[in-house]
């Protein structure tokens, strides 16, 4: 994820967590076909073809869908949503799509290859953040197609992984917007995207309706009558921005809303003793990890960024700071994703710390800076950090900050000895997450790929050139071999401890029954709410 997403979602996780629920529900707290969402709000923008926040993509969720998306909690094999069915050429990079007949846009405009086709070249034209989702592949507008009224043809630069490219075009970039609608609200050749801030153009179970950007900051969402799905029994979302997840509790307690989105572990702790309210949970993709600069002596030897990861004690993070909201993940393809390498060679192992620092020859431990943001949970795990270090003689200093200064200040310019931070990937396929911790063929200013291992400049050509064969490989066992071999790698030798996985939890009133989280959750894979 790039800085925008991980900013915000170092403040947030937001409506996305909405949508990771699949529900028939009523609700009584404003009325039964009403539903009341408080939660913390940084939309930017809800153009998909611009929108690069959280919660712009929760929202989404509800507005459009795409050709492709996944089902409930398999994020392993892609399911056709607009497009029926598709196929791959013999040359592994034409694909074809054909489009599902008799599915009409909230305006009522019919849903063809010609949507499709301006939706992606309008994606590509605009050259917003997310675009380079699509023209990684090499996809220009020019190699987006239009065989017949239902039949689009998208020609790829070379043969990636099939699950790699599907799982891109489930990303809100791949949304299927209204031609028609759109292009009469053009301005400027905006290509109806200022329009697109306030309105919606979709096939989703929901129509944007109104929204406020004054206070108070709400939305509202109204039931799209020409949803070609089973229909939702909600007919309104009204979504109130409540920046406080405090105010958020007490607003659920008294009624107020039905769901509170942000809730901290000491809320969700107690909220759970109060009749009137149910406490949900769902695993997410959100990684949390120390890095650690090779530019730093003590950090060159393996041993040492060993002895870090032996030095931590997981189960005080997640079981006392995080109050359960976490589960232990050591490597970065996250469980349930093809590649998820299960190994858990770590726990706390003060003996071996000791032994690992002697053997590099730092017997008496050393001193370092761990930079992190300024507020709960993350000031809570540095300092558990730095305390879990201490006992091993690795004394801490801790530099918090707000997340603009850690990321332009501490991450972008790679002036860090150790920060803690996160990751969200941007797809559902191990390669998003692969190119992140794993990629780097070079630590130059003018790398190509520059993510958190050139961040930390952890330089390897042949570990490189085995992330981009996977990226690559069309055989799965194939595929699933060199993640094993890549997750190894890293979790060995690697400048990383990744920490754990964190679970989301919200409250929801009683009276809202049958919402059922899904195990497993990513910002924009939620199926509607219904």
């Amino acid at each position: 994820m790039m800085f925008k997403q991980s900013l915000l979602y170092a403040c947030i996780l937001a409506l996305a967590g909405l949508l990771s629920l699949s529900t028939v529900a009523t609700s009584l707290a404003s009325n039964k076909e009403t539903l009341v969402i408080g939660m913390q709000d940084f939309t930017v923008s809800l153009d998909p073809a611009k929108a690069y926040e959280v919660t712009s993509w929760g929202m989404m969720t509800q507005l459009y869908e795409r050709l492709i998306n996944f089902e409930g909690d398999d994020f392993t094999h892609p399911e056709p949503e607009l497009a029926e069915s598709w196929e791959i050429q013999d040359d592994g990079k034409t694909w074809m799509f054909h489009i599902r007949k008799g599915i009409l846009f909230s305006s009522g405009n019919p849903v063809n290859a010609d949507a499709v086709v301006f939706s992606l070249r309008r994606a590509v034209r605009l050259e917003n953040e997310p675009s380079w989702v699509l023209t990684q592949f090499g996809i220009t507008e020019k190699s987006i197609t239009k065989l017949d009224d239902y039949t689009v043809q998208i020609v790829l630069d070379q043969q990636y992984a099939p699950t790699l490219f599907l799982s891109c075009l489930t990303t809100f970039v791949g949304s299927i917007i209204d031609p028609k609608v759109v292009m009469e609200h053009d301005q400027d050749g905006d290509m109806g995207s200022a329009w697109l801030e306030q309105h919606s153009a979709g096939t989703g179970p929901f129509v944007l309706d109104q929204r406020e950007q004054t206070e108070p900051v709400q939305y509202i969402l109204t039931a799209n009558e020409r949803y070609w799905k089973d229909k939702s029994e909600f007919r309104k979302i009204i979504v109130k921005r409540m920046q406080e997840p405090l105010e958020q509790a007490i607003s659920l307690e008294r009624g107020d809303i039905d769901i509170a989105w942000n809730l901290q572990p000491d809320q969700a702790k107690r909220l759970k003793g109060n009749p009137t309210i149910q406490i949900a949970e769902s695993l997410t993709f959100r990684l949390i990890y120390l890095s650690m600069n090779l530019d730093y002596a003590p950090f060159q030897s393996s041993e040492v960024r060993n002895a870090i990861r032996y030095a931590i004690d997981y189960d005080g993070i997640i079981d006392y700071i995080l109050q359960g909201a976490g589960i232990k993940a050591q490597t970065f393809i996250p469980k349930g994703w093809l590649g998820h390498n299960p190994a858990m060679p770590y726990s706390r192992d003060l003996k071996k710390v000791k032994q690992l620092l002697s053997v590099a020859g730092y017997p008496d431990g050393f001193e370092v800076e761990l930079a992190c943001l300024n507020f709960l949970p993350w000031i809570d795990v540095a300092m558990k950090v730095k305390s879990d270090l201490r006992s091993a003689g690795i004394n801490v200093k801790i530099r918090p900050m707000n997340a603009t200064q850690l990321y332009e200040e501490v991450i972008a310019p790679r002036n860090f000895q150790m920060y803690l931070w996160e990751w969200l990937p941007d797809f559902v396929d191990p390669d998003s997450n692969a190119k992140v911790f794993a990629h780097c063929d070079s630590i130059a200013d003018d790398a190509t790929v520059k993510m958190m291992a050139w961040e930390a400049k952890y330089m390897d050509l042949e570990r490189s050139k085995l992330v981009e064969q996977a990226a690559r490989e069309s055989d799965r066992e194939k595929r699933e071999e060199l993640y094993q071999q890549i997750t190894d790698n890293v979790l060995n030798d690697g400048p990383f401890a990744f920490l754990y996985a964190s679970i989301k939890q919200y409250g929801i009133r009683t009276e809202v029954s049958n919402i059922i989280p899904y195990p497993s959750m990513l910002w924009s894979m939620f199926p509607p709410l219904k």
